[in-house]
């Protein structure tokens, strides 16, 4: 990574932005409310509102876009791919008038819809309220007679109507029940204008609601009618416009095109708010990376400005960002590193270390070969079908192919696929069969070794489990040399080798003390350890910094190695699980192969691997994360870098031709 800057003239500013976005490979740094240079501080920044007014467009044009998906959705296949445009197609802005005016008329087209929608809601509300007055053949407006006033309404369905009689009794009042439901009784009551209060009063006792008909002319049924016609002509009328909105469905791709448009303008003129302006030129500061000085080189040549760059100040790494470079096998972990915390400029790129160990790691835990095969198959539909050029989705198809060959590679050393699924139905015929053929046997010692290894007889997990912590032991070992690597190339030798190469030799110590008796090595590595807390402490700690490394070395390694103990136990449950379920599916066919026991096995397989693969895939991808962060980084890994953001285009509706 490299510092740039440069200087040039105002009137070539657009097209300097534009040609940087293709390059990806610049960032520009905000230069903050107050540059710390002094030369700086004369200068101001462009306030155009531009970026506002673009995100304003974009926001229109993906408003029609939801539209579009609610009415006439797009037909697309499970795993296509982006369709690619030409970034001179793609930054073509001579489209986006067009664009916007599409957009503006589908929104306008869906606004009617929703008036009509509003409208046929007021409509259905009036033919439900009108529903349980048909009964009656008088017209709304009537309100009564020069002496009496007939009102309208409803009591709770436990409200009896004689009790309503009763509380109207002593008044010049009558109640009549037009019709009930579950919840009310709805009822007219005709009463003296002289006897208004006191029937209110009565009927409020009783729990009467009264009911307006106010603007409503002619009788329920003729409302109702009116009513229903109305909603008939409303259906009609929201059906065209919905059409309207179908039809406009061929301006999709064009407004995807113009929102991936706009989403590049935007970020342009955010970038172009951030530059510092004279009456006539700009000015900005960044960051390059290192590989692409001649790439810019000649991408500035054309234009009338002045740059330079320089190497960052060793002093303060935290301002350097990063960027992840790696090849097709290691570009994967990028997923894995992001997921943590990018690595600080003055560290390592972990994923190189990261590759060998997480798919090793992921195939033990997992180890069968159908499930390796099936991890495969998703990683290769993923990568030549939906064809992602970057970001999670490429990452993740080459985790899924990387850990699919791992595991079908260590589900071949252990026999399995789908468990014993072989062996079991090979048993419904009489038969002893295995998905692979015995081919050889490892001696150590007076340990025999049978491979494919059975993991459900003998000894076996324990060969595992010893394999496992052996594995982590390198695993471990490698973490603790590059620690030491990094901090004997910052000076920091004895701390590398007295404080943390130490305990390896305290280690080894004690495996030479087991096998030949003699603990020399140990007193060795025991001596470095005193020896490097004396000189790297401080007054009383010198003393109180022995008993801690010992203390947390101890404890430290010891927890460490028995953390790979997963990867036997996963191996192990993976294994045991599978044949549980295979064994149950098989229960139908114990004494020959028959058509319902087939049915049975062929659920119960289904069911039972679908659930154990899906537990498999999470559990070993997280414990295997486990085995990365904690065990391993926490040797040597220097995380919080900042992570690097050129000015680049971003696209989500399209891919660009490379």
């Amino acid at each position: 990574m490299k510092k740039l800057q440069l200087t040039a003239v105002r009137s070539q500013q657009k097209e300097i932005l534009r040609d940087l976005m293709l390059l990806g490979c610049v960032e520009i740094r905000d230069p903050g409310d107050e540059p710390a240079e002094e030369i700086l501080r004369s200068l101001k920044r462009a306030d155009t509102g531009m970026a506002f007014r673009r995100r304003s467009e974009q926001s229109s044009i993906n408003r029609a876009l939801k539209v579009l998906d609610t009415y006439a959705p797009a037909k697309k296949g499970l795993l296509s791919p982006l369709p690619e445009v030409s970034a001179e197609k793609l930054l073509d802005e001579s489209m986006l008038e067009k664009c916007l005016s599409a957009a503006q008329s589908i929104q306008a087209v869906e606004n009617e819809v929703r008036s009509l929608a509003a409208q046929e809601s007021k409509e259905r509300a009036l033919v439900e309220a009108m529903t349980p007055w048909l009964s009656m053949d008088f017209p709304l407006e009537c309100k009564g007679t020069r002496s009496c006033d007939l009102m309208l309404g409803a009591v709770p369905v436990a409200s009896t109507i004689s009790a309503v009689e009763e509380a109207l009794a002593e008044l010049e009042a009558s109640v009549t029940q037009v019709s009930e439901d579950k919840t009310s009784r709805y009822l007219a009551v005709v009463y003296s204008k002289d006897a208004k209060e006191p029937t209110n009063e009565a009927l409020r006792e009783c729990g009467f609601s009264p009911i307006s008909m106010a603007g409503l002319k002619g009788t329920p049924a003729q409302v109702l009618r009116g009513a229903n016609e109305t909603l008939e002509q409303l259906a009609k009328d929201k059906q065209a416009e919905i059409d309207k909105i179908v039809a406009a469905a061929e301006y999709r791709d064009m407004l995807q095109l113009g929102s991936d448009t706009l989403a590049t303008m935007i970020s342009r003129e955010e970038i172009a708010e951030r530059l510092l302006n004279t009456e006539s030129t700009f000015f900005f500061e960044g960051w390059l990376t290192a590989p692409d000085e001649e790439k810019l080189a000649a991408t500035l040549s054309k234009y009338d400005c002045a740059w330079e760059t320089e190497d960052p100040d060793p002093e303060h790494p935290e301002e350097v960002p990063v960027k992840l470079k790696n090849n097709g096998l290691t570009e994967p972990y990028n997923m894995v590193t992001e997921m943590y915390s990018l690595p600080a400029y003055n560290g390592l790129d972990p994923n190189p270390f990261i590759m060998p160990f997480f798919a090793l790691f992921f195939g033990i835990m997992f180890a069968d070969m159908a499930y390796g095969l099936l991890l495969l198959i998703g990683g290769l539909l993923v990568k030549f079908k939906m064809k992602p050029k970057k970001g999670g989705m490429k990452n993740m198809a080459g985790l899924l192919i990387e850990g699919g060959i791992a595991t079908f590679l260590m589900g071949f050393l252990t026999g399995g696929f789908f468990g014993d699924a072989i062996t079991v139905i090979g048993s419904w015929f009489g038969q002893t069969w295995s998905a692979v053929p015995n081919f050889g046997a490892i001696h150590i010692g007076d340990i025999v070794i049978t491979l494919p290894l059975n993991l459900t007889s003998g000894n076996n997990p324990l060969y595992v489990l010893i394999a496992a912590i052996a594995l982590g032991a390198i695993h471990l070992f490698l973490g603790t040399i590059i620690g030491c690597y990094l901090k004997i190339r910052d000076g920091e030798v004895v701390d590398a080798v007295l404080n943390d190469l130490c305990w390896w030799v305290i280690i080894i110590g004690a495996g030479v003390f087991a096998l030949a008796g003699t603990p020399i090595v140990v007193y060795i590595g025991l001596g470095m350890m005193v020896l490097g807390q004396l000189i790297t402490g401080k007054g009383f700690g010198k003393i109180t910094g022995i008993f801690s490394a010992i203390y947390n070395g101890a404890t430290g390694y010891l927890g460490d190695f028995l953390s790979y103990s997963r990867l036997m136990a996963l191996m192990l449950a993976g294994s045991v699980i599978a044949s549980v379920f295979n064994q149950l599916g098989g229960l139908g066919n114990t004494n020959g192969m028959t058509v319902g026991g087939t049915i049975l096995f062929i659920i119960v397989f289904a069911i039972g691997h679908t659930l154990n693969f899906g537990l498999n895939i999470i559990g070993c991808f997280v414990h295997t994360l486990r085995l990365q962060y904690l065990e391993f980084f926490g040797k040597w890994y220097r995380d919080g870098g900042k992570a690097f953001k050129p000015l680049t285009i971003k696209t989500k509706y399209y891919d660009i031709n490379e």
